[in-house]
């Protein structure tokens, strides 16, 4: 890259914290951001700030750098379709959503056409990881890869980045790495509700989560959430049972589809999301209506409830 100097598109709840680990680690960081708020906090670190993606362009040297950190699907295909128009051959893109690999693919060809270079990195460790070190899995041409080795791995924790090859690969990844985390989550939710719900009643869910961090073979990063969570508060009461998903599930379940593979805890986790979201609950009232109408049951009416 041109000496430590890289252009960062997207300042949400990860974008704000690479910058400012960029900026931690001596990067010459140029910013843009929609919304202008965190520009600013950003600005008044030193971290210098560009009006649009075509000043960016302009300001930074060739051979630029550019990471986008946006939201997978739509507006990250949109935004880095546009920068390609403006950049030049030899620059580099840097795709840090979590986009489908199928639209990774497509964008590196696009890249390749006008000899510029596209990596795809995809990035977990949450906004935490974001400013003191993620788990980074990159996609692309290993000779691409190469040259900025030294980026991911100062926005890694130790060992905690890979080259996972060719184009796409590195999305790919990262989409097999979320669908575990969303069976993972629901895995540790149920077995939390069973002792909830259980005969034991003075049993401490917090002192639960923090034992399994010591020593079971559930410890973990998930497992140490929970018991923050519970911390905060101990039956969750404030908080809705709607869980909404970002897109990776989806494209995980798409693609076990594709390839013959049998996902059924990843894919029930998935639609226990779309459960949570229903307000109608129709299945369970068709449910209900049928074992009414075959064998006489009772239902109960929203009256009766």
């Amino acid at each position: 890259m041109q000496g430590r100097e890289i252009g960062l598109i997207g300042l949400g709840k990860m974008g704000k914290n690479i910058a400012i680990q960029m900026h931690n680690k001596r990067y010459d960081v140029l910013v843009w951001n929609r919304s202008k708020d965190p520009v600013h906090e950003l600005e008044k670190m030193g971290i210098r700030s560009a009006e649009s993606i075509e000043s960016m362009v302009g300001m930074l040297k060739p051979a630029r750098t550019i990471w986008v950190m946006l939201p997978s699907g739509d507006v990250t295909v949109e935004f880095i379709t546009k920068l390609l128009g403006m950049m030049q051959k030899g620059d580099t893109v840097i795709d840090g959503s979590n986009s489908f690999y199928k639209e990774s693919d497509m964008l590196y060809e696009k890249a390749k056409e006008k000899g510029i270079n596209y990596l795809d990195a995809g990035c977990s460790g949450g906004p935490s990881g974001a400013l003191n070190g993620m788990s980074i899995m990159v996609g692309g041409d290993k000779e691409v890869f190469d040259r900025y080795e030294e980026l991911f791995r100062d926005l890694s924790v130790k060992n905690g980045y890979l080259h996972t090859g060719n184009a796409g690969s590195g999305h790919f990844v990262k989409m097999a790495h979320n669908a575990i985390e969303y069976g993972m989550m629901q895995a540790i939710g149920e077995g939390l509700e069973l002792i909830e719900a259980g005969p034991y009643k003075d049993t401490d869910l917090v002192k639960v989560c923090k034992l399994w961090n010591n020593g079971s073979v559930i410890r973990g990063y998930l497992m140490e959430l929970a018991e923050r969570a519970l911390s905060k508060d101990r039956h969750l009461s404030s908080i809705s049972p709607y869980v909404q998903d970002n897109g990776e599930g989806r494209y995980a379940v798409h693609t076990a589809i594709d390839y013959d593979v049998p996902l059924d805890i990843i894919t029930t986790s998935l639609y226990t999301r779309f459960e949570s979201r229903s307000e109608k609950k129709f299945q369970r009232r068709m449910l209900a209506a049928l074992r009414h109408e075959f064998g006489g049951h009772d239902v109960k009416t929203e009256e009766s409830k």
